[in-house]
C-alpha cells in the first residue's frame, strides 16, 4: 500500500495548502533533470508563517518518468490524496508499474509528488534539491 511522507525542509518547513506553491517556469533538460522556478507562500510554509512571496528552486535530479495534471481533474482521477505540497509516495504504484531499463538500478528512483496551484507533478527521479531565497522575498500583494 502507498504511503505519503511529508518532506519538511530545513529553511521551508512543510509546505501545505493550495495556495503555497506557484510555478514560474518549468525546464527539463535530459539528464541534469527537471527544474521548477516560482514563489511560495510564506504564510503556508510551517517555518515561516510571514505574509511574504519566497522566490525559489526546485530541482529534481536524473528524472527517468514524470506526469502533470491539472489540480482538481487530478482529484477527481485519484480522489482525495493525504499529503503536503511535496512529499515522497513509498511503495508507489506508478513505480512499481513502470518499465525502467535493465541497465538503471530502479532502488535508486523515488517517487515525488509536487502540488501546486493549478498542477499536480509526480516525479520519478534519483533526488531532489529545493533551495529558497529568503534574501529576495518580497511581502504579499507585491507579487506572486
Amino acid at each position: 500500500m502507498e504511503s505519503y511522507i511529508n518532506i519538511t525542509d530545513e529553511v521551508l518547513g512543510e509546505l501545505n495548502g493550495r495556495d503555497c506553491i506557484f510555478i514560474d517556469k518549468v525546464t527539463f533538460e535530459d539528464v541534469a533533470g527537471l527544474t521548477f522556478e516560482g514563489e511560495i507562500n510564506g504564510w503556508l510554509a510551517s517555518k515561516i508563517r510571514e505574509e511574504k512571496w519566497i522566490p525559489y528552486k526546485l530541482m529534481f535530479k536524473r528524472v527517468i518518468s514524470h506526469f502533470v495534471c491539472e489540480l482538481d481533474t487530478y482529484e477527481n482521477m485519484m480522489g482525495f490524496v493525504g499529503c503536503s505540497d511535496f512529499a515522497i509516495i513509498e511503495n508507489s504504484k506508478m513505480m512499481s508499474k513502470i518499465p525502467i531499463r535493465s541497465d538503471y538500478d530502479k532502488s535508486r528512483y523515488k517517487h515525488f509528488r509536487v502540488f501546486t496551484y493549478d498542477y499536480v507533478f509526480d516525479i520519478l527521479a534519483e533526488s531532489y534539491e529545493l533551495a529558497a531565497d529568503l534574501d529576495k522575498a518580497k511581502p504579499m500583494g507585491n507579487g506572486g
